[in-house]
């Protein structure tokens, strides 16, 4: 009998997707361990006497977000990341894209930040807040990149499946200012709320932000998107609430030009002064209009070839 139900466990077919998660929740806790948690040693005033270690946990909790867009605070968000081309001849970086750190060298985007008409993606910014101001509290530094990964079911102009994967030319080593998002272990179907950030257009067609930019979104009917953007040129087949995810408000507030591959967040159930990157900026329907929302790529349901491309590459 014995015999019989473990030849049957061993034919049932393994889910990957949950081997998956255990590694996330993993790595997750040892990039919160690393930078956040540190040995203290202490011991009793006579001689002799043993040193004892006690861990301090710094993981503390933010300020719960206004509603309403904002300046990023110091150390808030050290794994938004900046993509940008730097050009040889002119020694001048057009920064055109956002991205979020997933790892020591990985950095997850948009597939069409690939296909910028300022040039090839081959500088990565992380550690930064305000780009016109070098004497706040921050830790920039550029990063090459030393290769990209689009989904192999992308296909421009179409904007299905628009997730990317930079490879850093060297690991990031982590800091206050500079540590990864985890990813997520659940869709983010039964979420109401999700944090944006990034140095995107304050309005349609205005220049990008210098500063770091957040706001809190909230998540729209799948059927507002479906009829918002009907069968577009981007999307010809409609709104696909599997990989994709509908954000937007009730006011004036959204993700804009610039945004684009950067992430929509929630905070860490466990650990408040961690992230998971829950979507990345896809398309802007009219950004900043009120009750119309933007799309955005749904991470989770890309984790085996996110997970395929850091073991691989």
């Amino acid at each position: 009998m014995w015999l019989r139900t473990l030849l049957l466990l061993a034919l049932l077919p393994i889910n990957p997707i949950l081997g998956q998660i255990n590694e996330i929740v993993r790595s997750c806790i040892g990039y919160k361990k690393s930078v956040f948690e540190e040995q203290v040693g202490y011991s009793f005033l006579f001689p002799n006497a043993p040193v004892m270690y006690e861990t301090i946990d710094n993981c503390l909790s933010y300020t719960p977000l206004i509603v309403g867009g904002q300046p990023a605070d110091p150390k808030e968000f050290p794994h938004v990341a900046r993509l940008g081309h730097l050009s040889a001849q002119w020694n001048r970086i057009e920064w055109f894209c956002g991205g979020t750190l997933i790892s020591d060298r990985f950095v997850l985007t948009a597939a069409h930040c690939f296909e910028a008409e300022q040039g090839e993606l081959n500088v990565v910014r992380l550690g930064d807040l305000d780009f016109a101001n070098d004497q706040e509290d921050a830790s920039p530094k550029n990063y090459a990149v030393a290769d990209y990964f689009r989904h192999p079911q992308f296909s421009s102009p179409e904007l299905y499946n628009d997730i990317g994967m930079v490879k850093l030319a060297e690991r990031v080593r982590f800091d206050r200012y500079k540590h990864p998002a985890c990813l997520p272990f659940e869709s983010g179907q039964n979420l109401a709320s999700y944090i944006a950030v990034g140095w995107g257009s304050t309005n349609l067609g205005g220049k990008s932000s210098t500063k770091l930019l957040k706001v809190k979104l909230d998540l729209i009917a799948d059927e507002v998107c479906r009829r918002v953007i009907g069968q577009s040129d981007d999307y010809p087949r409609g709104f696909n609430p599997a990989t994709q995810m509908c954000v937007g408000s009730s006011k004036p507030m959204d993700t804009c030009n610039g945004d684009s591959g950067g992430p929509i967040l929630v905070y860490h159930k466990e650990y408040p002064c961690m992230y998971h990157v829950m979507g990345i900026t896809s398309a802007g329907i009219a950004c900043g209009t009120p009750r119309i929302p933007s799309i955005y790529t749904r991470v989770y349901y890309y984790l085996d070839w996110i997970t395929q491309i850091m073991e691989n590459f």
